[in-house]
């Protein structure tokens, strides 16, 4: 198990690690997109206005670091992946849990709670590379209002059991 601190350290120091990572992030920012549009096609009716529109929110915010990513990608001259896939282990393990909107949101703010770890990482990194370190900076506050949006909606659902299965799959410690 490594923390994010170790894969970091390891990811930033290996040129191609860190761009097939980077293409990884783009497809991820995307498959968040979808997931948050499949949960307002599954739930939406058992939502409030207030909690449709939050969700609506994170997902064009989703979608705009999907930009960011493509953006740092363009600008290394890397091509996002062709037929890509979003890599699905923590969700494999999430997903079959979800029966209700509380449990979507509860998974959904276990994500961002452990994203956070790494965002905060390459965020606060004076030896990251500049445009990874600023492309998260701006990520940064997007990504602590969407945990807070989902704590707020999960009415104290925790998945965790399920959210420890999924980091596991990752081989992650949150530390």
């Amino acid at each position: 198990m490594r923390t994010t601190h170790d894969w970091w350290a390891e990811t930033k120091s290996d040129p191609t690690r860190l761009h097939a990572w980077l293409q990884r992030q783009y497809v991820g920012e995307l498959a968040a997109v979808n997931l948050l549009s499949e949960l307002l096609l599954q739930f939406g009716s058992d939502m409030t206005p207030t909690q449709w529109e939050d969700i609506h929110k994170i997902m064009m915010q989703e979608a705009l670091h999907g930009h960011w990513m493509k953006q740092l990608l363009d600008a290394r001259g890397v091509l996002p992946e062709k037929n890509a896939s979003a890599e699905r282990r923590y969700w494999r393990e999430v997903l079959p849990a979800v029966d209700s909107f509380e449990k979507a949101v509860a998974a959904g703010y276990h994500a961002e709670h452990m994203r956070l770890f790494r965002i905060r990482e390459i965020a606060s990194d004076m030896e990251a590379p500049a445009d990874i370190r600023e492309t998260f900076q701006r990520i940064l506050p997007h990504e602590e209002w969407h945990e807070e949006a989902f704590a707020a909606m999960k009415n104290g659902v925790a998945l965790t059991e399920f959210h420890e299965r999924g980091l596991k799959a990752l081989n992650l410690v949150l530390a």
